[in-house]
């Protein structure tokens, strides 16, 4: 069997696994990241599910009788979808193509509000981005920041990569913040797992919490969080807690609509504070004087430095 016969194989099997309470998500995650042709192939296995489904009356008549020996729920799964690739073939002329998987993008200016067909709902915050795949709509890759509002529902399992980290939820208000290699988890309502890349289980936030992972050897911090202040910037402000001025910097950048920079020196360096958006124009001028920073012009970026500007 070559290598692309046993992603698809893998693909087929992980198919069928999601659909079982006992999934083992951590596993599945694991896999999805070890490559783009997992990702890929899993998409693949979801659409022509969905084209079983439909055409299901047509696939009967044409698959050859089942064999004596009882098999495996997911060989049989496989072999019905063999049954949908050739007859794909046959009816369209042309290799199968999966579907292009839904990318949405706020702009600096707006906070985009996107619903699931399961009726969860996903607010981007401005200059964010998420990329939607899987059947159910259940696999979902952020760019930015987002809050999530998912009904609880133990048979689906939403899961969000960001920054290299997996978080996977049944039902819960969450928010989401990547950018660097660093993450920001905060829960408003119910609890969501967290998988760190490279490390086996899972970090578990709960509601009032706030789950940090920053530096350069990224370890779980938690502090507490009010429900208000998740995701904040729904209300027209931005709310830190001690967070780190580099993870600042990417939010007040993608609000203010800029590319901003943090000396290396600085970067570390934590900060609280609250900050109205407005139209975003006076956000990095409140960030540098709330903070004691200076700023300084280059090109299109801010770049952030500590100390006292030279006259």
């Amino acid at each position: 069997m070559n290598h692309e016969a046993q992603i698809w194989q893998a693909a087929l099997r992980w198919h069928d696994e999601t659909t079982r309470d006992e999934c083992d998500w951590d596993s599945f995650t694991t896999w999805l990241e070890q490559s783009p042709a997992h990702r890929q192939a899993y998409d693949d296995v979801a659409l022509l599910e969905d084209q079983l489904a439909r055409g299901r009356a047509v696939l009967a008549a044409a698959s050859a009788p089942a064999p004596r020996r009882r098999r495996p729920v997911w060989l049989a799964a496989a072999a019905a979808l063999v049954v949908a690739v050739a007859l794909a073939w046959s009816w369209l002329g042309t290799p199968f193509t999966a579907p292009a998987v839904q990318n949405y993008q706020a702009s600096a200016s707006e906070v985009r509000r996107l619903q699931l067909d399961d009726g969860s709902t996903i607010l981007l915050a401005p200059g964010s981005s998420v990329a939607i795949a899987g059947r159910h709509q259940n696999r979902i890759e952020l760019e930015g920041s987002a809050y999530f509002d998912v009904p609880h529902d133990p048979s689906r399992t939403l899961v969000v990569a960001a920054g290299g980290y997996s978080i996977r939820d049944i039902g819960t208000r969450f928010e989401v913040v990547s950018g660097q290699g660093q993450l920001k988890v905060s829960v408003a309502e119910g609890a969501v797992a967290v998988d760190l890349p490279g490390q086996a289980g899972s970090a578990q936030v709960l509601a009032g919490q706030r789950l940090l992972f920053s530096g350069a050897k990224p370890v779980a911090e938690y502090a507490s969080i009010g429900a208000q202040d998740v995701a904040s910037w729904r209300e027209g402000r931005l709310a830190f807690f001690n967070e780190p001025l580099s993870l600042i910097a990417q939010q007040v950048a993608r609000h203010a609509g800029v590319g901003i920079s943090v000396d290396p020196g600085i970067a570390d360096r934590r900060v609280t504070l609250t900050m109205q958006i407005g139209d975003g124009s006076q956000l990095v001028a409140q960030l540098v004087q709330i903070a004691s920073l200076v700023s300084a012009r280059d090109g299109d970026t801010v770049r952030l430095s500590a100390g006292s500007p030279q006259r």
